[in-house]
């Protein structure tokens, strides 16, 4: 791909973030155009360099973030190719810019369904678009999925959605495979993301701490041998550049999942937290009702650290929710493109314990409520 140019979208956020720091590494950096908020290319290169330093911190590799990489705008203002000479060349395209919080943020329908319209009807113009990736999440199967997603299956009308998030997504998904038949685009649909293999929770304890406020409580309000589909964001940034660089593919669209067969029971994940804490065995958690965990709300400050205790309890009923799912997603489409099977959650959780020590599990889940 040396003589492709590369658009990424969202290099400032957790996933995006991962994605340019590995792009960071190669020979093609340079090659590497930042669609980023900002008054000025000085103060986006700015930007991406303290997001950056969050996966980085050789300071020399974080000095190669140029001010000439950044195109100042959003996904509803991006200039068009006429506009930026430098997009006349993009080939390549990753969109994973969108809002994720898990609150009411009002920001989120629009960015994530009107305004990636706005930028896909730009990317659709581009002269030598040969690949559009966008970055969606596999949770658009809603809320009363089958054991297995497989890909077709979703986006499907009538779905009810646990969060507006996963719901802005579906529609968004729904929406651009209606406008961009006939661009070469990939639908890339990662399942819960948490963490990174080697640097745990450091750039984002994003969603880790349901599992930390489960195990703090000792409880679940799920079946221990339930399953949950979780990704590391390197393992996920690795895929997206595996789908983005193969000379062909066999499908528009992929799990970026751990699949039935990477995924981990919730015994699993209590024993893994028990390994981190030193003890050699430990008793399983109990299985329980949400109402039992709202009976001991009295306990939050000390367990789970100070802060609001109805926010606390909505994230406790909202991972439940998530929990008792009991959802893998068919992850044998990337596979077959050569992609390595992912780490397993149970097996690097302990380096995501290790970085949450000092972060009391209240302060942490703000992340998604923003």
């Amino acid at each position: 791909m040396s003589s492709d140019q590369i658009l990424l979208t969202g290099a400032t956020g957790f996933l995006g973030g991962t994605v340019a720091a590995h792009l960071l590494r190669e020979r093609r950096w340079e090659r590497v155009l930042l669609l980023v908020r900002a008054a000025t290319p000085e103060e986006g290169r700015q930007r991406v360099a303290k997001s950056l330093g969050r996966f980085e911190s050789d300071a020399k590799l974080l000095g190669e973030i140029s001010a000439k990489q950044i195109i100042c705008g959003g996904l509803d203002a991006m200039p068009a190719a006429g506009e930026d000479p430098r997009l006349a060349d993009v080939t390549h395209v990753i969109n994973c810019a969108a809002i994720t919080s898990f609150g009411q943020n009002p920001q989120t329908w629009p960015t994530n369904v009107d305004h990636t319209l706005t930028f896909a009807r730009k990317v659709a113009a581009l002269p030598l678009l040969k690949r559009f990736i966008h970055v969606g999440t596999a949770m658009i199967c809603g809320s009363s999925p089958p054991s297995i997603v497989h890909e077709d299956a979703y986006p499907s009308a009538g779905v009810k959605h646990l969060v507006g998030y996963t719901g802005s997504k579906a529609a968004a998904e729904t929406l651009l495979r209606r406008e961009l038949a006939g661009v070469p685009v990939v639908f890339a649909r990662p399942s819960i993301i948490i963490g990174h293999t080697q640097l745990g929770c450091k750039p984002s304890g994003s969603i880790f701490w349901g599992f930390r406020m489960a195990d703090a409580l000792g409880v679940v309000t799920c079946d221990l041998d339930a399953r949950v589909d979780v990704v590391p964001v390197d393992y996920v940034a690795q895929a997206l550049l595996r789908l983005l660089d193969a000379r062909t593919l066999a499908h528009a669209t992929y799990h970026l999942s751990a699949g039935p067969h990477g995924s981990s029971s919730f015994r699993e994940i209590g024993r893994a937290f028990a390994r981190a804490r030193g003890q050699t065995a430990s008793e399983d958690y109990r299985q329980v009702t949400y109402q039992a965990v709202a009976a001991r709300q009295g306990e939050f400050s000390e367990l789970l650290g100070p802060g609001n205790k109805r926010t606390m309890l909505a994230a406790a009923r909202l991972y439940g929710a998530f929990a008792g799912l009991n959802t893998t997603f068919d992850n044998r489409r990337l596979l077959a493109e050569g992609m390595e099977p992912p780490p397993r959650f149970a097996d690097y959780l302990g380096v995501c314990v290790e970085t949450s020590r000092e972060i009391p599990i209240s302060r942490q889940m703000m992340v998604d409520f923003e």
